[in-house]
Order: C-alpha cells, then sequence, then structure tokens
C-alpha cells in the first residue's frame, strides 16, 4: 500500500519508438532565408547521431498525420526522425543529444521523445481547463494556473490558449451619451458595419458563359483605419426628422484588448486550456498529486470553475474499470469454488492467496522503477485467477485428509509434503513462460512488460507464502472438525491417523489430481 503512493501511475508504459520528431521555432524577427538555413543546420546536427537513421523536414508547422491548426508558421519546421533498428542510445538519450547540438544555434528546438507512445491516442501531461462565460476573468484565472503550474516541480513547458492570441480593438458606447443624440448601440454597430466593409459586390456582369462581378471598394483616404476610428462621424436622423452627426470618441471609449483566435466549447460551456509537459524523471500520478491542492487554493471568480483533465484523469478512469472488473473476477472465483466445495469458508480462506499475489506483483513494480499502469493493472486481472489454483489444491487436499480422520494440524503438514512438488510446478511453468516478456527484449516490448512483472511477482511471493499463510489461515478458521471426522466415538491418534489417510490417497490417487 505504501510503494503505490511512492511508485506514482501511467496510462500506458513509454515505448522506446523508431520515431522522434522536432520542432524548430525561430525569433518573431526571423526571415524566411535565415528559417531555412537554420533548419538545414539543425538537420545536419541530428545526422551526426549514430542512432539517427534518416531526418526529413517540413517548412510551415504543418503536422505529418495532418492534425492540429489548419494555419501555417513560416517561423516554424518540424523535423521527423528516423532512428536506426539496432542502436545503443535510448531516445530520451537521442532527445539530450539533439538538445545539446543545437543550443547555440538561433530559435528554439523541441524535442519529443516518443512520437508513436500509445499515450498520444489521448490528452498527454496534465490539461487544466478554466471554464466560465467572462474570457476576461477566464484569462485572469489562467494566468494564475500558469504561474502555478511552471512553480510546481516536474514540470517542463506550460502552454496555454491565451499564447496564441490576437489583438482587438474594442468600442465600448457610453449608452447615456448615445441617447443625447438617439442613437442605440445596435445603430452605432450598423454604422461601423457598414463602414468597415472592404468591399461590395455592386453587380455582375456577364460575357458570353462567363460572369464578372462589378466591386465596390473605398477611396483609400476614407477608409478607417486604428488611428481615425475615434473620428469616424456617425450620422442619424431621429424620429422627430432632426439629424445628428458625432464622432464616435464622443459617446464612446476605444481601447486595445487581447483576443482568442478560436471560442471552444464543451457541454454548453467555454473554456481556455492551460497544458504542461513533464521534466524528464517524473512522473505524472506524482506530479499531479502535488499539483491538484495547490490549484484549489487558488481564488476562483463567481461563475468560474477549474477542471483537471488529460492523462491523469484518463488514468483514473481506466483504472477505476479495471478494479471495478477485478472486483467482479473475484466475485465469480468465489461463487465457483463454494460450488467446487460445497462450502462457504473454506473458499474463503483460499481468497488469502489473493492479498499475497497483489503484494507480491506490487513489490517488482516497486524494485525494478515501474509505474502502475493500465497494463501493470490488467497484471493483477490475470493473477486473480491464476494464484487461486494452489490454494485450492491445498485447501482441498487438507479435507481430504480430515475427511480420514486425521488430526487437523498433522493435515496440514502433511498436505505440505504432498502438494508442495504440484504447486511449485503450476507456479514455475507460468512463470518461465513469462520471463521472456518481462525482460522486455524486442522493439515494442514495453507496452507488455509491466502485465508479466506484475505476473511473476505475484506467483512468486504468492507461491512461497501460501504455504505458510494457508495453513495459518486454516488453522485459525476450522477449530472444529469437520462433519465426517466427528463420525465415530474418537478421532484417530496422530500415527495411525496419519497411515489410514496415506493407504486412502494411495488408493485413490491419480494422475488427474496430480494435473490439477
Amino acid at each position: 500500500l505504501y510503494s503505490i503512493t511512492i511508485i506514482g501511475t501511467a496510462f500506458i508504459p513509454e515505448i522506446d519508438s523508431p520515431q522522434m520528431s522536432a520542432t524548430l521555432v525561430m525569433p518573431d524577427d526571423s526571415d524566411a532565408d535565415t528559417s531555412k538555413l537554420t533548419a538545414d543546420q539543425v538537420s545536419e546536427h541530428i545526422l551526426t547521431i549514430d542512432a539517427v537513421a534518416y531526418v526529413g523536414a517540413m517548412s510551415g508547422g504543418s503536422s505529418l498525420m495532418g492534425f492540429g491548426s489548419g494555419g501555417q508558421d513560416s517561423r516554424s519546421t518540424s523535423f521527423y526522425i528516423l532512428l536506426q533498428e539496432k542502436r545503443d542510445l535510448s531516445n530520451h538519450d537521442i532527445e539530450r543529444e539533439i538538445s545539446r547540438l543545437t543550443e547555440d544555434l538561433p530559435g528554439e528546438v523541441s524535442v519529443s521523445a516518443a512520437n508513436m507512445n500509445m499515450g498520444m491516442l489521448g490528452d498527454s501531461g496534465i490539461t487544466v481547463q478554466i471554464r466560465g462565460q467572462d474570457f476576461d476573468m477566464m484569462g485572469q484565472v489562467a494566468t494564475e494556473v500558469i504561474a502555478v503550474l511552471q512553480e510546481t516541480d516536474g514540470i517542463a513547458e506550460v502552454v496555454s490558449s491565451l499564447d496564441q492570441n490576437g489583438e482587438e480593438l474594442r468600442i465600448i458606447v457610453d449608452k447615456d451619451k448615445a441617447m443625447r443624440y438617439s442613437l442605440t448601440v445596435a445603430q452605432i454597430y450598423q454604422k461601423l458595419a457598414t463602414a468597415l466593409q472592404q468591399e461590395q459586390q455592386a453587380i455582375v456582369l456577364t460575357d458570353g458563359i462567363e460572369n464578372i462581378p462589378v466591386l465596390l471598394k473605398p477611396e483609400a483616404d476614407k477608409a478607417l483605419t486604428r488611428e481615425n476610428l475615434g473620428r469616424f462621424v456617425i450620422e442619424h436622423t431621429d424620429q422627430a426628422g432632426v439629424e445628428h452627426q458625432v464622432q464616435l470618441n464622443q459617446i464612446a471609449r476605444i481601447e486595445t484588448a487581447s483576443s482568442l483566435q478560436s471560442i471552444n466549447r464543451e457541454n454548453q460551456s467555454r473554456y481556455l486550456e492551460v497544458s504542461a509537459t513533464l521534466a524528464e524523471g517524473h512522473n505524472i500520478g506524482l506530479v499531479s498529486r502535488d499539483l491538484e491542492p495547490l490549484l484549489q487554493s487558488i481564488d476562483l471568480p463567481t461563475g468560474i470553475s477549474l477542471e483537471i483533465s488529460g492523462e491523469n484523469a484518463m488514468i483514473h478512469d481506466a483504472l477505476g474499470d479495471l478494479f471495478l472488473m477485478l472486483a467482479l473476477a473475484v466475485l465469480f472465483i468465489y461463487l465457483i469454488m463454494v460450488a467446487q466445495f460445497q462450502s462457504l469458508l473454506s473458499p474463503f480462506i483460499v481468497l488469502f492467496t489473493l492479498p499475497l499475489a497483489f503484494t507480491g506483483g506490487q513489490l517488482l513494480l516497486w524494485i525494478l522503477g515501474m509505474e502502475l499502469s493500465v497494463i501493470a493493472a490488467l497484471g493483477f486481472l490475470v493473477l486473480a485467477g491464476v494464484v487461486v489454483n494452489n490454494g485450492i489444491v491445498f485447501v482441498s487436499t487438507v479435507n481430504q485428509l480430515r475427511e480420514n480422520r486425521m488430526e487437523r494440524k498433522q493435515a496440514l503438514l502433511e498436505t505440505g509434503v504432498l502438494r508442495l512438488r504440484p504447486i511449485l510446478m503450476t507456479a514455475f511453468t507460468t512463470i518461465l513462460a513469462m520471463i521472456t516478456m518481462a525482460a522486455g527484449f524486442g522493439q515494442g516490448a514495453e507496452m507488455t512488460q509491466p502485465m508479466a512483472v506484475v505476473t511473476i511477482g505475484g506467483l512468486l511471493y504468492a507461491t512461497v507464502l501460501t504455504l505458510y499463510v494457508v495453513p495459518l489461515i486454516y488453522d485459525v478458521f476450522h477449530k472444529r472438525h469437520l462433519k465426517q471426522a466427528d463420525v465415530g466415538d474418537t478421532e484417530l491418534d496422530g500415527s495411525d491417523s496419519r497411515t489410514a489417510a496415506q493407504d486412502r490417497l494411495a488408493a485413490n490417487h491419480d494422475d488427474s489430481e496430480v494435473a490439477k
């Protein structure tokens, strides 16, 4: 239980994939030639690494798979790196080497060590959603969230929806002043919208089969600009027929503000996102655990809420479903054993092998430095159906010996001798079969490695302790003899009962029992 709190969690184990990606972002004042020259230098530096086979570059920041925003940025270049099939360096080693080689170049180079990580099927890292209706207040809260993330240990890079904001001019109309000229906000908007139209279609000329639209454009000196917007004259005739003329700056305030490029909604609610990537050597579960109380300490305005999503939320959902499956598996195993033993107590004793198995699997994860991932949780599900076999063999043999009038403690000791070899054979055949998977040989083997590690650790631990713990639990719960053993005047003494029981077992013993 203690190790669960310190090893951390992960959705899918990191895979040492044959592909990597990198992105070069040049400064704002860089021209196209400088960007291309720097991109060529980055490619040359990457190719000097022995583990790299090929490098492809795409200017404009377009994604290879077509995901992401539709626009392109000429200052950005994406690199797609194909690695050698046989190499000595891991993906993280190559990531560090690329960062070292390109640190003196202009621009910023960011490297993704796992271009084919299964975690990319969902949100990776930590994502905080700020929900509400007022974008100004949401922006203020997003700034506080960014500050908290940047101060949290284990956070490498923080990005938000605000990073891509543009700039807009806001016209705040003073309704009292506007009413003096019999103007409403809607009328002012309509006048401005008409004046801001760059061009409008007046007529369409037809030349044979070709249609030629005729567009009207305002004169250059009459076009609205940032400088002359406040001097824009609004002409209006009120209901009494009186004409009014007023400049915009007399009835409104003009100011510059940050503008979102797009408005995101989910479940009819607007939201901004702040995302963070993890620094190398840090775990998503442990960092999220430290981050949550810091986010809860932020004083949120009315109507604004925070929601943590991303990889950690996916982990909680997936592990919750798997633990529910595990609980159902344990219930079904118990019901099957009840039908087999025709008893409620014996299956309950066998179930004590499950915490032993789970402890062994968790301990081996801890020793090998692995996280508790969804794949590792599948290993616990496998253990639930495997480790009870040894307990079933042990308890059923003890019951048979006691039915043959052997004393309880003597039956427990005798069962340990008779069933040691079948129990060890059953456990070690499974363990040996899983060793190659646990060793993690081959490309992509990291995906299934935690499941094999959990299975091997659980079987080793449970097999050894089953020979000690199950007899003790059996002795505690069976303080009285079985009903079959109560038949007769007295119970045989230890030596006679052992001889009689062995004769009975020898007569009824067959190969199917050993196989079981």
